[in-house]
């Protein structure tokens, strides 16, 4: 087994402290390790750190390196720019078929949270099995609410039992549905949450590359022909001309052998400021600074400076203070930092991206 860790992106929904020059993904934001460190130590017992593929932005390379000593150099991807999930999953299944064509990849992303870290091992070796005979395998997540920020997983029939976990055909993937509609997939019990983990063998994944999206594959095997994924400088006419397109919309909700594996391993989406203050807090205010508060519940106040945070009468706000940057607002806007982050690039404010 080998596994691709996707660690690309800027993150700007945790503005202000995940920034261009050191993203969400590699900041400790739920512990003393970062989330990219995290996502191998949470492999490492099932995926030797030679078999870790790391891709990430070309200009983080060095910073994933630092990060991960044990992870061979060769094996960290600089993409010279983004282009979605497809193209990304694309290098790194090149990578792999250089050292093992017959291999079995592991997709995952580095900003997610698992609490049940031995449950989600054992679900990738059910998915590996079921991997062998063809399928495109995708772990969906038991949902616990009709989240509207998730996509979801339909499934059909039941495929058998591999590793003590059931199996099923994927019926089809659905975009982030409303809260009615996502209220009536809860009460089916037929859907899951698509956490984006994927599973299948090399061979299986690059032949759907070449039957869905025969000009990424092109794409792909011109990368090959003039040294791999290894080499950005090599690739980087090559890459300017590639779409950008996930691997839902590209392969999997277009593909014949697709199975979902629905398992409870404690998953998140470390996606906003609401979301870590759940994951990092038991019910009550998160202080991760000097702070004196009056009335106040359920808030987060952060800071990386030693400055004093007084509040009075919040209830539900963040408060994020990283020196050159103070953002307060309302949990449940949340999302909408990210059009702060938006409003500063219209005003030319790159110091503070």
């Amino acid at each position: 087994m080998y596994a691709l860790i996707m660690a690309g992106g800027t993150g700007t929904r945790l503005w202000p402290r995940s920034r261009t020059n050191k993203p969400k993904q590699f900041l400790p934001l739920l512990g003393e390790r970062t989330m990219l460190q995290e996502t191998v130590d949470r492999i490492l017992p099932l995926v030797p750190s030679e078999q870790i593929i790391i891709a990430t932005g070309r200009s983080y390379t060095d910073l994933a390196a630092e990060q991960l000593p044990d992870v061979p150099r060769a094996n960290i991807i600089g993409e010279p720019s983004g282009k979605g999930s497809a193209p990304c999953i694309g290098l790194g299944a090149l990578a792999i078929q250089r050292d093992d064509p017959d291999g079995v990849m592991v997709v995952l992303s580095s900003d997610h949270q698992v609490e049940k870290a031995a449950v989600f091992r054992e679900a990738l070796k059910a998915a590996e099995e079921l991997a062998q005979q063809g399928y495109l395998v995708t772990l969906g997540i038991n949902p616990t609410e009709a989240h509207t920020g998730y996509g979801y997983i339909h499934r059909r029939a039941e495929l058998g039992q591999f590793n003590g976990f059931t199996a099923y055909e994927v019926e089809r993937f659905v975009e982030k549905p409303r809260r009615e509609v996502a209220e009536q997939y809860l009460e089916t019990g037929e859907y899951s949450w698509n956490a984006g983990i994927f599973i299948w063998r090399i061979d299986a994944i690059m032949a759907a590359f070449g039957k869905h999206l025969p000009a990424l594959h092109e794409q792909l095997d011109a990368i090959q022909a003039v040294g791999g994924p290894s080499d950005p400088d090599a690739f980087g006419e090559i890459w300017a001309g590639v779409e950008n397109i996930t691997i839902d919309y590209g392969i999997m909700e277009r593909a014949e052998r697709v199975a979902v594996i629905p398992v409870d391993i404690g998953w998140s989406d470390v996606g906003d400021w609401n979301t870590l203050t759940e994951l990092a807090g038991s019910g009550d205010n998160v202080i991760q600074a000097e702070h004196v508060g009056l009335d106040t519940q359920q808030t987060l106040v952060y800071s990386d400076t030693d400055r004093l945070i007084a509040t009075v009468g919040l209830d539900n706000f963040l408060v994020i203070d990283t020196g050159d940057a103070l953002m307060i607002a309302p949990r449940d806007r949340a999302q909408d930092i990210k059009k702060i982050v938006d409003e500063l690039k219209q005003r030319g404010r790159t110091d503070l991206l």
